[in-house]
């Protein structure tokens, strides 16, 4: 699956270096209260929720419907293909021109086939994370809520440099997740 995020990585960048540069001493304190900051990696969520696995089945099981047509598609052709090798001494040109424009046509709606597919394969993929963001975010507010955090960061490599064990609520997530409705 495709890396998921709700805000591009760049603009987190630009926003926890500004933090770190301008704010050193706001980024690990306000006042006289430490900040709770924790991390969530958002790819295993997807990969590892009922809601990321119901998604990957439907995308496999698309990707097995189109897999089977593209190869009925060039059964197709390559009949096409045969007929016109079969019948080069005994068809006339008229008819093997024919055959080849066939053919040709035939591999034209292919690619066109899979494009439209792939074009409609990615659709499904990026509802689907969007059905699965939409679920998490009451998921979020609660853990928010429940731990008293104030931020929670997406575990992507170059936004957060390292986090230990305490601060990655990823499992708690994919519990909460799979709880929910």
């Amino acid at each position: 699956m495709p890396r998921f995020s709700f805000a591009r990585s760049q603009d987190i960048r630009w926003v926890l270096l500004l933090l770190l540069v301008f704010a050193p001493s706001t980024f690990a304190q306000v006042g006289d209260t430490a900040l709770k900051i924790v991390v969530v990696d958002l790819d295993r969520v997807v990969a590892n929720s009922s809601l990321g696995q119901q998604l990957q089945s439907r995308l496999e099981q698309f990707q097995q419907q189109i897999k089977s047509e593209v190869e009925q598609i060039q059964n197709q052709a390559r009949d096409i293909r045969q007929r016109a090798a079969d019948g080069v001494n005994t068809l006339s040109e008229e008819k093997l021109q024919l055959l080849q424009q066939e053919y040709e046509d035939k591999m034209i709606a292919l690619q066109r086939f899979q494009n439209d597919k792939q074009i409609e394969g990615q659709k499904m993929q990026q509802e689907g994370l969007r059905q699965i963001e939409q679920q998490l975010e009451p998921v979020f507010s609660s853990i928010r809520d429940d731990y008293q955090l104030d931020l929670i960061l997406n575990k992507v490599p170059g936004v957060v440099v390292m986090a230990g064990e305490r601060a990655d609520i990823t499992q708690l997530v994919i519990d909460r997740l799979n709880q929910a409705p």
